[in-house]
């Protein structure tokens, strides 16, 4: 309940700043031929984040699949907008930044896959459980050029840092594992094994991304009140730092990977409302694949093992939000 009442107050704020907004910019004054907006915002991603433990150093085949759901992460946040009064008429430089905060509520589940048979790529363990995003902060800031290209046509380069923090709790579920005097012939997984109930906390897992990656954006202005923008980003530069807990059995591992794949792409609905507020809608996807590094593993008694090349680390997900693009320099 004090969850529901938490989002209610965040929603509450969201549109009181919608809606007096309009009126207290109507006393600005231009600033050159740019503007500064800033944008009161909110939404959700849906998607999960994946720890990956490899085989052996090189090879492609999983020892372990972890799967952490944002199913969906509800996020509130601010973000930042200078560029050209009017990109359709002129050329300019433009910097854009947004921080958004995730809110800490159940996000699905968390599951475990292992493929633990040394001698046959088949299923052996498996487990779920409940999870909890306990905290997540997503920071984007860009910098870059818009051009004119005709008097409804916009395009715009740039390049963007991206840093991303999840972090997560397993709690309860169950395991369904093999017994453990099979080893290491386990025999393949299967659903008819009998379910071990957990309680409490689980497992921990973090993850903390790095990223920089230049991009692309193309801007319609449909009329007076709509437009469309679209944007593209792609690179091999990542990294992360993340952190798995098994509070069960005592050890903790931490996972320093980097590059791999970055996909960034997405668009923008624009309406609008007056002179000095727009109401922005939008859907991304945003996906990394491909990082590996080594692993630090450290157990209960203080003993450390450092493994190379065998994690890795994944994201993927949907982002929709909507904001509120206050004009407060360069009205129109």
């Amino acid at each position: 309940m004090d969850i529901i009442k938490k989002i209610a107050i965040l929603v509450s704020i969201f549109f009181l700043v919608f809606s007096v907004a309009p009126a207290e910019a109507e006393d600005v004054h231009t600033f050159g031929r740019h503007s500064f907006t800033l944008s009161p915002l909110m939404g959700f991603l849906y998607g999960h984040a994946e720890e990956i433990v490899y085989s052996a150093p090189g090879s492609r085949q999983l020892l372990s699949e972890l799967l952490w759901d944002l199913k969906p992460l509800l996020y509130v946040g601010l973000a930042a907008d200078f560029g050209p009064r009017d990109p359709f008429q002129e050329n300019g430089f433009i910097a854009a930044g947004s921080l958004k905060f995730g809110i800490p509520l159940r996000s699905g589940y968390h599951e475990n896959r292992d493929w633990m048979n040394p001698q046959h790529n088949w299923l052996t363990h498996f487990s779920r459980h409940d999870v909890y995003s306990q905290n997540a902060i997503l920071l984007d800031i860009s910098a870059g050029y818009s051009w004119r290209l005709t008097d409804s046509l916009a395009l715009s380069t740039f390049a963007e840092f991206s840093f991303m923090h999840f972090s997560w709790s397993g709690e309860g579920g169950f395991v369904q594992y093999p017994a453990p005097n099979l080893s290491p012939d386990f025999p393949p997984w299967s659903s008819d094994l009998p379910k071990r109930q957990l309680h409490g906390k689980v497992i921990r897992y973090s993850q903390n991304w790095f990223i920089l990656s230049p991009g692309i954006s193309l801007t319609w202005k449909i009329n007076e009140r709509f437009s469309l923008g679209g944007n593209f980003s792609y690179t091999p530069l990542i990294f992360c730092i993340a952190r798995d807990d098994h509070i069960l059995r005592g050890i903790t591992f931490w996972d320093f990977v980097s590059f791999g794949h970055y996909i960034n792409g997405g668009g923008t609905f624009v309406f609008s409302a007056r002179d000095n507020l727009d109401i922005v809608f939008s859907l991304s996807y945003r996906h990394i694949t491909g990082s590996r590094g080594r692993t630090y593993i450290q157990d209960s008694n203080g003993r450390t093992e450092t493994v190379s090349d065998s994690a890795g680390a994944g994201f993927s997900a949907m982002n929709m939000g909507i904001a509120a693009r206050i004009r407060l320099t360069g009205k129109n």
